[in-house]
């Protein structure tokens, strides 16, 4: 039997990487059905509804308006008026446009415009998985000790962790792909039913499937991640606290320690402004300690920097080459026993 062949099943019957997977295809299902059962179909029902309450709020608005401007009136001058009767007597009345009939309308799940915040959502769930689906597919072996059995078959030490490595790879786009094609199905499933698919043209449809394939990006970046990390570690328990102090004790600590420091743009410094800026393509970050009056010579302090997802990529790329580089460095050196 071949490597390859040997590496797929292995990735197959392993007993956590079923559950994993089973685990986001339910949280992905949860949410999908509160998405469909929390919109609702716009039909001339709805609107003529809506249209009757927002003209119901204007009516007595305007009736309560006129209520208070008579009291204020009729107040003797001279006397101690009420707080509200400058505001009334000023004349700023309500106004019809402060009650539309679409703010009156119930939830409903426009795919043009919802879709994109909901392959983030979909990226976010996988790449979680992805990464501790890469961080047991091989921990576990070097924690049981099945990785000095493999080697005593195929010593070529490289070529087995490099073949784990493609392997990994290969199933992560096969499952970014599958539930990805499943999630679009549900949404636009919620779109036809309870909310509208209007507006969706080419151009749209290639935007959202970019945004698709940067998000396949993050979760095989996560499972590569978990993969290096878990190798480096020899077990999935390493690759987990690690991720655990850098997300919670590294990026709370960090964000504390730049504040106090008073470093510009600290949040380009933060991996949640980078998964913005993967995700969305860009994000801006604010510099909270410059004030807009200070300008020397003309120029003035910088307020806003941009982050790109180029930018996000090739910081994500670069750490992820060094960690490989390391693991593979570690696994030709170390004694594997």
């Amino acid at each position: 039997m071949s490597l390859v062949r040997a590496e797929r099943r292995r990735f197959v019957k392993r007993r956590l990487i079923k559950w994993l997977i089973v685990v986001a295809v339910a949280i992905l299902a949860v949410i999908g059905a509160a998405m469909f059962f929390d919109n609702q179909k716009v039909s001339p029902e709805t609107l003529a509804s809506a249209q009757a309450k927002a003209e119901a709020e204007y009516n007595f608005a305007m009736e309560d308006f006129q209520r208070q401007l008579k009291a204020c009136q009729e107040t003797p001058s001279g006397s101690v008026k009420p707080d509200y009767c400058q505001w009334v007597e000023s004349g700023e009345q309500p106004q019809r446009d402060w009650y539309r009939a679409e703010y009156y309308m119930p939830s409903t799940f426009v795919f043009k415009g919802a879709f994109e915040e909901m392959i983030i959502v979909w990226a976010a769930i996988m790449a979680v998985i992805a990464f501790v689906i890469g961080a047991s597919f091989v921990g576990a072996e070097w924690s049981t000790g099945s990785m000095s059995s493999l080697l005593t078959w195929r010593p070529k030490r490289l070529s087995v962790l490099g073949t784990k490595l493609g392997v990994l790879i290969g199933w992560l786009v096969t499952i970014a792909v599958v539930t990805g094609a499943l999630w679009t199905a549900a949404m636009w499933a919620t779109a036809v039913y309870r909310g509208s698919t209007a507006g969706m043209t080419p151009g749209t449809w290639q935007s959202l499937g970019l945004t698709g394939l940067r998000g396949t990006g993050l979760i095989v970046a996560a499972g590569v991640l978990g993969f290096a990390l878990a190798t480096l570690g020899r077990h999935t328990g390493v690759a987990l606290g690690v991720a655990l102090a850098v997300v919670i004790v590294g990026q709370v600590g960090l964000t504390i320690l730049l504040l106090a420091l008073r470093v510009p743009f600290f949040e380009m410094y933060l991996i949640p402004t980078h998964l913005q800026a993967w995700m969305g393509k860009a994000q801006e970050v604010g510099n909270p300690f410059a004030n807009p009056a200070d300008c020397m010579g003309g120029q003035c302090v910088e307020q806003v920097k941009t982050i790109t997802w180029q930018d996000t990529g090739s910081i994500t790329l670069g750490a992820i080459a060094v960690l490989l580089v390391l693991a593979f460095w570690q696994m030709r050196r170390r004694d594997v026993s």
